[in-house]
């Protein structure tokens, strides 16, 4: 059995995680803000520290900073938690973005307390010369965009895990009916977190201030883990890969070009017909690799086909699911990345999107 502090300003979602925390075997101890998680720990050692960032009276990263410096708690594991992306935010053992999943959130106070990482990942800050220039003015709306992940975010966490916490009860209990309304709640919480995220990506994206993580890695095998997660999660859907079969070493990061393919393929099955057939292929050009997403859909109209990667566009007859931001944000971090996102489509024969990323030199 360890003892876990956790710190976290909001009464619901601090009685929720040491709720969780216990379950797993563990003794807690609350926090309400900083100072107070400080003193309690200073007062009785933890084995983990479980804390959100925006709290009154001392944010998450000075709490974790003020227990690297003290010689008795230096070494202490931080689990660190926030609706935005905090600088210094790689300085803790762990970081989980709000909402937190429930299974992610065991998961991740399981492997901490089991072992403490030799180096935190390193991170890398996107900004152009006139952010810098202006770096004042970025500053005030980068807390702003906090401020408004942390208000946002914080109640859709609380009642995210509750309901996952409800559907656990209920599986328990073997009522269908029950489950199927929670599983209805906790659909329509993911959406309304997706809507934010994709809004505040968007502010960031516009003012340059998007953090890459980037890693080497083999684009061929991450082609084939994405296509593989899609086809378990639309077995109705003929989903191929063309031309992954030989490594293609690339400089990238995994969560953000995941988000791109992500985007690209929910779009080629949403409008890919009645077929219901998408085609993902990687090839390489001079100083490119070249990934390409094909579907036999409705097609894009050439009016349209232009302004399909600006903010809010949404094309006639999508739907009412969209919010004309998930493009938009894909085209944007291609270009971060160096690279470029394109579209080719013809209606009633389906489209085309190129993803181009930059190879190593």
């Amino acid at each position: 059995m360890s003892l876990v502090l956790i710190a976290e300003d909001e009464e619901a979602m601090l009685e929720i995680f040491a709720q969780v925390v216990e379950e797993l075997g563990h003794r807690t101890l609350r926090a309400h803000n900083g100072e107070e998680a400080l003193m309690l720990a200073r007062t009785e050692r933890p084995d983990l520290v479980v804390s959100d960032h925006m709290m009154p009276r001392r944010t998450g990263v000075e709490l974790l900073r003020t227990l690297r410096a003290d010689p008795r708690l230096d070494d202490v594991p931080f689990l660190l938690l926030s609706a935005a992306q905090p600088k210094g935010l790689e300085e803790a053992d762990a970081f989980l973005s709000k909402p937190v999943d429930l299974d992610t959130f065991e998961a991740a106070v399981q492997q901490v307390l089991r072992s403490r990482p030799a180096a935190p990942p390193s991170r890398e800050e996107a900004m152009t010369a006139g952010d810098r220039a202006g770096q004042s003015n970025g500053a005030g709306r980068e807390e702003m965009l906090n401020w408004v992940a942390h208000e946002i975010k914080t109640p859709l966490s609380s009642a995210r895990l509750n309901t996952q916490m409800l559907l656990r009860k209920q599986g328990e209990r073997g009522d269908a009916d029950e489950r199927k309304c929670s599983e209805a709640i906790l659909r329509q919480l993911d959406r309304m977190n997706s809507l934010v995220t994709s809004i505040l990506d968007a502010a960031r994206l516009s003012e340059g201030k998007v953090a890459l993580r980037r890693e080497s890695g083999e684009l061929a095998a991450f082609l084939q883990e994405v296509v593989q997660e899609w086809r378990e999660l639309q077995p109705q859907v003929d989903f191929s890969l063309v031309g992954a079969s030989q490594p293609v070493a690339l400089s990238f990061d995994a969560e953000r070009v995941r988000y791109i393919l992500n985007n690209l393929l929910s779009n080629a099955v949403k409008y890919g017909g009645a077929q219901r057939r998408v085609e993902v292929s990687l090839s390489l050009t001079p100083g490119l690799a070249l990934v390409q997403v094909r579907d036999w859909g409705v097609g894009i109209p050439a009016s349209e086909l232009r302004n399909i990667f600006e903010r809010f566009h949404r094309a006639d007859g999508a739907g009412g699911h969209g919010h004309g931001l998930g493009l938009y944000i894909a085209a944007a971090l291609a270009r971060l990345h160096g690279g470029s996102l394109t579209a080719q489509s013809e209606l009633g024969i389906g489209s085309t999107f190129s993803l181009r990323l930059p190879l190593p030199t």
